[in-house]
């Protein structure tokens, strides 16, 4: 299937959730910029609800009809604005989709430190590395995004390349998988030893 019929397909779903005034497909998908690589950006509208309160319920709205692989929230926006990242597809690890709860008006119900608690070590870690061999794969400049990913769970090394911080956290995320993320994995490291 397409991104686009993706997309699609996954507003209508959305669009069917009685919370949501509206669900629109917006970024590179809606410009027609898109790529390979491309992720799934869709904003919905809540407006009437806490908008804080309804994005924690996002993923498990989602995985009534979708398997979703992971749920990371974005601290460092909120409280101003809310997103969280969810991967539902193993073929096509950079199809992710990312969805922006808006709501007129905006409430700031959760914040950097609440955000913060509702994403765990791993299913973060899967996140930024994705994102992270996506920029890469793309020729983007990321090696301090890819240096604070290594860091964080793992000790830092002096003069390690991006290949090297690459295949370390890529064997972190094999070690500590669990049965839900080894397809998922398995995608990546196509991706991975093509661009390492």
């Amino acid at each position: 299937m397409e991104i686009m019929d993706y997309a699609n397909q996954i507003c209508e779903f959305l669009s069917h959730v009685p919370e949501i005034k509206n669900c629109s497909v917006v970024g590179s998908l809606s410009n027609g910029n898109s790529d390979e690589y491309s992720d799934i950006d869709i904003e919905i509208d809540v407006s009437g609800i806490d908008n804080g309160k309804f994005l924690t319920k996002i993923p498990d709205i989602l995985a009534q009809k979708y398997h979703v692989i992971f749920a990371d929230y974005a601290p460092s926006l909120a409280p101003q604005v809310y997103v969280v990242s969810i991967a539902v597809s193993a073929l096509n690890p950079f199809m992710v989709v990312d969805i922006r709860c808006v709501a007129n008006p905006h409430m700031n119900t959760l914040s950097k430190e609440d955000i913060s608690s509702l994403n765990n070590l791993y299913e973060h870690t899967l996140k930024l590395f994705t994102y992270n061999l996506k920029h890469f794969i793309r020729g983007k400049e990321c090696f301090n995004d890819i240096e604070r990913m290594h860091n964080r769970i793992l000790e830092k090394r002096e003069n390690a390349d991006e290949h090297l911080m690459f295949s370390e956290v890529y064997n972190w995320l094999s070690d500590n998988a669990t049965d839900k993320y080894i397809e998922y994995l398995r995608s990546l490291k196509k991706y991975l030893w093509n661009a390492v």
